[in-house]
């Protein structure tokens, strides 16, 4: 049996104490890495051990086969837990006996209609949900399975307590986002794949920066589409570092194989697309290398930290080439939970028609991006659904080098990406022009600003505009007139720039 840590024992706790006093419903957040199947196994004893029978749901072949070892090593008597997929539970319906509690590993994908018809048919019987995101991109809430929530220790919380590693996070400075489309995930994926054809802003150096940073080490890819990835691999390859790719066509036994290997430290570099993330345990495992941008906060997690399961003296190393940490933050920056619905984000209802997978519940276009065994499928849970498969062809080009970011970075690089404006004050636009120098590590930021505003926007300003900002940014009045009298210079100089160029320059 488990030993519990002491706020692992509290969720144990926490969550039984709800569904004694008549909840149905209770989702269990907490961090990954920090042992949610520990917590699991540890209920699901305590549940069967009264003679009780539970089911167990999870939307991946992984997460059962992990469950199962789990639930072994914590005594639990598997002739009293029936462990399925959530398709194979719906279509055994009829046959599955009288439960006393429904289990749910990644509990977020609940909201599928295969879940729910699977809670709708067991209405009476209590039903926990196990996760790290309780956050889904439609804005639904999860009030209609879960009455409650309860919440574990934040991920900074468990880097301190060294539950988690902690982690350095490289990524690309001014990553140009603008063109990856983020309407839904395949589409992210489908449009950052094309960057990698020509734009160098959006992928940077994979294996030069895995050279600096994390030579030798084992690392984990995660990739736009197939295409890329086993581009990436191939890259890898060439430079005579072991690399293998793995996706949802990998025939079962070779993909087992593989996932194996890697775990025997055999395969240094495992590339994957949207498959190694949601329940895939590798502690030694360090490097994360981010080279798929997205808007999901759920996969942004589950990816990010999949190397931060903790060892003593280790350190994750995240190598963000598509600039995730900035826009969505850090793992140790605090997220807001809840079960309750939030307001989504007004979006145009024009575009190619989407489709909601039934089994997970994720929003994709008809041309997904997977085929297995000449049958369309799910690109995140790999289920078989009516989907068209899209082919993309990819290059490679180098950028600039990566920056460490922190906390503060973080801020700074969001910042860096605002537009200088005729429109806002020299504050504001000084506040973004150093963040702009920050980030690229050299420019004068003063110079930079008037460079945009004067010089080329031909905007002009009085003394008393150029004293009163002298005075409120704290910068000599010697510097700002040398600044606006060069960038006035220039404007007298040059033509006007085009329309098209206005909002890129820097």
């Amino acid at each position: 049996m488990f030993q519990l840590r002491p706020y692992q024992n509290n969720l144990v706790i926490e969550a039984r104490n709800h569904l004694a006093t008549g909840n149905k419903g209770v989702l269990i957040q907490s961090p990954p890495g920090s042992g949610k199947s520990v917590v699991i196994a540890e209920i699901v004893r305590l549940a069967t051990n009264k003679g009780g029978k539970v089911l167990f749901l999870a939307h991946r072949r992984e997460l059962l086969d992990n469950i199962v070892e789990t639930l072994n090593d914590n005594d639990v008597d598997l002739s009293k837990v029936i462990v399925l997929s959530a398709v194979m539970a719906k279509n055994r319906l009829s046959t599955l006996p009288p439960l006393s509690l429904i289990v749910t590993d990644e509990g977020h994908h609940g909201k599928a209609k295969t879940y729910m018809d699977i809670y709708g048919h067991f209405k009476d019987v209590p039903r926990l949900g196990f996760t790290a995101t309780p956050y889904r991109l439609n804005g639904e809430g999860f009030k209609d399975i879960y009455d409650e929530m309860v919440e574990g220790p934040t991920i900074q919380w468990l880097i301190d307590h060294h539950n988690l590693a902690p982690y350095r996070w490289f990524s690309i400075p001014l990553i140009d986002r603008a063109k990856v489309d983020f309407k839904n995930m395949t589409r992210e994926a489908e449009s950052s794949a094309k960057l990698f054809e020509s734009d160098a802003t959006i992928q940077g150096d994979i294996i030069g920066n895995y050279k600096k940073y994390a030579n030798g080490k084992q690392a984990i890819v995660y990739a736009p589409t197939i295409e890329v990835s086993k581009l990436i691999v191939k890259w890898f390859n060439q430079e005579g570092i072991y690399a293998v790719h793995a996706d949802g066509k990998t025939p079962t036994k070779e993909r087992d194989q593989i996932m194996a290997d890697f775990k025997a430290k055999k395969i240094t570099i495992l590339s994957n697309v949207d498959l190694i993330s949601e329940g895939f345990n590798v502690p030694d495992v360090g490097v994360i290398i981010l080279c798929r941008p997205t808007q999901s906060i759920v996969l942004h997690l589950q990816q990010s930290m999949r190397g931060m399961r903790y060892r003593p003296d280790k350190t994750s190393i995240i190598l963000d080439h598509v600039g995730n940490g900035a826009n969505l933050g850090l793992p140790a920056d605090e997220f807001e939970w809840s079960i309750e619905g939030r307001k989504k984000k007004s979006s145009s209802s024009s575009g190619p028609p989407k489709m909601i997978c039934t089994t997970c519940g994720q929003q994709f276009l008809l041309k997904s991006l997977l085929k297995i065994n000449d049958k369309p499928h799910c690109p995140f849970c790999l289920q078989e659904i009516e989907m068209k498969e899209k082919e993309t062809s990819v290059t490679f080009d180098e950028t600039v080098e990566m920056v460490e970011l922190n906390a503060e970075k973080a801020k700074i690089a969001r910042f860096s990406r605002k537009k200088f404006s005729t429109k806002q004050s020299l504050e504001i636009n000084y506040a973004i022009a150093k963040a702009k120098v920050e980030m690229v590590g050299k420019g004068n930021p003063l110079f930079k600003m008037f460079g945009s505003l004067t010089a080329y926007r031909k905007k002009e300003y009085s003394l008393d505009v150029l004293e009163e900002f002298s005075i409120l940014c704290n910068v000599s009045m010697e510097k700002v007139l040398k600044a606006y009298d060069w960038a006035y210079k220039k404007s007298l100089e040059k033509p006007e720039m085009p329309e098209w160029a206005k909002n890129t320059f820097y």
